[in-house]
This record gives structure tokens, C-alpha cells and sequence, in this order.
């Protein structure tokens, strides 16, 4: 049994979502020394898994679906963490303290912690195309690239240029529809984004650029244009919600005892001093654990730097940051050779890194952001500075 909130005692904690975050609040918890029941309830059938394979790997079958899972399955046992899995949540009772479930059934919580997730952005007249979020999504992708089919991809981003370059890896005739001038360009800008552009082009990708698709093209066809945080819910019960479910640096909603973690919330970020949602699952992994913890009763602020990476033909682009806008970017190395990064600042201060097969550059930036390292366009672009030293 775990003390919190004063005199109160909680013995139970439910958790809403199966997926990398509510997975990662269950450990959390566990970590902090919480002994009470916790039970996870997901939506999807399947043990909670690591999605980012399913644009890469899982594509391609180098990773089979036995190593898709977030740990082994006997570890929730070890850990006595109940899954209640392909079981929806409808409604949060908070006056009653509970979650009902689709079938009416009721289930109390002392604990509540929301991780539902996010949706797949809809296209209206792409109702029936592949929109690669879930395992049976890349289950029927990954036999249409098995088969050699054609294939039309909608939307450039993280998604549509993954799933590109692992359908010409298999040999498929690819087209790509984007309505911005370059892939990514959100996120990288249009420099860096013109060059992922031309990879794609010389691997063979007919990539149309500023271009709106026309929603009668020819199936099969994959539609990746963002994504929507799964806030219904949390909005049904009176609980903050702008752009996300609004939560503070450890996690805690508008509501006493109720709790969001991973990309359903905008959390605040003491970091970058502001409110930032982030759609990665690397991120979800490592703000629900802090979550999870701070549940049990053990708060610490989560100020890492968001993380993620991209496996596209033999180029592996590393990024750390939220997406927040910048004013200036500094290169270091001879940007299109790689090994090259590219450091993105705002007000003379670095906010964000992305490395063309310079992983080591981008960890160390990254520590270095987490540090708030005070450093110059100078040496960011000189390779003879060390990044490991810079605010110690």
C-alpha cells in the first residue's frame, strides 16, 4: 500500500491505454515502490508492443512479431500488473471513481492515469486506405509490399517517407503526394527536408511536392498526415483539455488523483519552459515512467529532451527536440556529406538537433540541451568542440 495526499491511502491504480506509455506508468509505478493493484486496460488484443517497427522492421521482416513486444509477458506477471486487453473504455465516472467499460461493466480506482494515446489523422475520401497505426494496419501493408504492388503514399512526414523507402526496398514503383515543398519540412525545414527529398528521388521515389492528391487514386494507398491526441475522454469528464490533455511536469491533470502520460497530453516542459506534446514513442516511454512514479508518490519534473530517429534506406536521421519553431540554424560537418547535423536555435539558444548518420553528435547535443549549455554558433559548427564538455 502506497500513502499519498496526505493521510489517503490508494490501493488501486487503473491505467487507460496499452501502449508504450501506459505500459511505461505500470513500471513507473513498480519502480516507485507502489503495492498496491494496478491494472492496465488497452483497447487492442495484442501484449503492448513497440510501434515504430511498424514503419521499418516490421516492413521489411527483420523484425518478426515475437520481437515487437515491450517486454516479455511473464514480466507482468513478475510485476503484478493485470492487462485487460481489446477491452474499450467509454465513459470516466469521477464522481464514482471509476472507468466504464463498453460492455456498462465498472471498474473503482483510487489512482487514475490516463495514457490513451493518438489517432491517425483522416483524409475525407481516403476512408478506405491504410492509415499505419495499429499491428493489423502493418500486417496488410506488409503484404502488399511482399506482393510487389504500386503504391501511393499521402503525406510526407515520418510515416509516408518510412514507408516509401522500405516499399523500394522491396521493389515497389512508389508515389508520394505532399502538400508542403519538402518531406519533413515542419519538423527539419525546407534545407534538410530538400535533402531528404532528393534521397528519396535518387532511390527512385516519384515525389510530388506542393501537391493536394486527388482522393480517386488507385488502392492500395497509405494516408500518414499527422495525428490527433485521443483526448475524448479525458473532455467527457470535465478534465483540461487544449490541444491534449493539459498536464503539469510530472504528469498531474486539472483533476486531484488523475493522471496523463505520453501523446494524448501536452505536458509542461521545464526544459523548454512551455507546454509541448510529442507524438514519439521513445518520449511516451520516458514521461509515463516518470508518471508512473510520480503516482506512487515519488514526483520528479520529466526535463529530458524528446528523442527519436528514422530509418530511411541507409540513412538513419537522428533528432532531439520538440518541433518548436526556431530562428536560425548552424551545421556542422559538410551538410549533404554525411555524416552531418543540423543545430536549430532560438534567441541564440539550442532548442533542437538533427543528424544525418551522426548519431554521436546528436546524443551529445542532446545531454548538452538537457544541461542548458550556453553554446555559439562557432562552436556548434566547429567538429574540434566537444559537446561532452559544454555546460559541465
Amino acid at each position: 500500500m502506497v500513502v499519498a495526499a496526505g493521510a489517503r491511502a490508494f490501493t488501486k491504480a487503473v491505467i487507460v491505454g496499452g501502449g508504450p506509455a501506459g505500459d511505461a506508468v505500470a513500471a513507473g509505478l513498480r519502480d516507485a515502490g507502489f503495492r498496491g493493484e494496478i491494472l492496465l486496460v488497452g483497447a487492442e488484443p495484442e501484449f503492448p508492443y513497440e510501434r515504430p517497427h511498424l514503419s521499418k522492421g516490421f516492413l521489411l521482416g527483420t523484425v518478426p512479431l515475437a520481437r515487437l513486444g515491450l517486454r516479455p509477458r511473464d514480466q507482468y506477471h513478475e510485476l503484478g500488473i493485470q492487462l485487460l486487453l481489446g477491452v474499450r473504455v467509454s465513459e470516466l465516472d469521477l464522481e464514482h471513481r471509476s472507468v466504464i467499460l463498453e460492455s456498462g461493466h465498472r471498474i473503482g480506482w483510487d489512482l487514475l492515469c490516463i495514457a490513451t494515446g493518438s489517432s491517425a489523422r483522416r483524409l475525407a475520401g481516403f476512408e478506405e486506405s491504410i492509415y499505419l497505426r495499429e499491428l493489423p494496419d502493418a500486417v496488410s501493408l506488409r503484404a502488399i509490399l511482399e506482393r510487389g504492388e504500386p503504391l501511393t503514399v499521402v503525406g510526407a512526414g515520418f510515416i509516408g517517407c518510412e514507408v516509401a523507402a522500405a516499399a523500394r526496398r522491396q521493389g515497389c514503383s512508389v508515389t508520394v503526394f505532399e502538400a508542403l515543398a519538402q518531406p519533413l519540412q515542419r519538423v527539419l525545414g525546407e534545407e534538410l527536408g530538400g535533402y531528404l527529398a532528393g534521397v528519396h528521388r535518387w532511390r527512385g521515389v516519384n515525389l510530388r511536392l506542393g501537391t493536394e492528391p486527388a482522393p480517386d487514386l488507385e488502392p492500395p494507398v497509405v494516408v500518414g498526415v499527422g495525428s490527433s491526441p485521443r483526448t475524448e475522454l479525458a473532455a467527457a469528464a470535465g478534465i483540461a483539455v487544449d490541444a491534449g490533455i493539459v498536464v503539469d511536469e510530472v504528469g498531474h491533470t486539472s483533476v486531484p488523483d488523475i493522471f496523463a502520460a505520453g501523446d494524448a497530453t501536452r505536458f509542461w516542459s521545464p526544459l523548454f519552459e512551455e507546454r509541448i506534446r510529442v507524438e514519439h514513442f521513445q518520449t511516451a516511454q520516458r514521461q509515463g515512467f516518470a508518471v508512473g512514479r510520480a503516482m506512487a508518490g515519488t514526483p520528479a519534473p520529466f526535463v529530458e529532451a524528446p528523442w527519436f530517429w528514422s530509418d530511411q534506406y541507409d540513412v538513419n536521421l537522428q533528432y532531439a527536440g520538440a518541433g518548436l519553431a526556431w530562428d536560425q540554424t548552424v551545421t556542422r560537418g559538410t551538410f549533404g556529406q554525411p555524416p552531418f547535423s543540423v543545430f536549430y536555435l532560438r534567441q541564440d539558444s539550442m532548442i533542437a538537433v538533427a543528424g544525418i548518420n551522426d548519431r554521436h553528435t546528436v546524443a551529445r547535443a542532446r545531454h548538452a540541451m538537457e544541461r542548458r549549455a550556453k553554446l555559439t554558433p562557432q562552436e556548434l559548427a566547429d567538429p574540434a568542440f566537444d559537446l561532452r564538455k559544454a555546460g559541465r
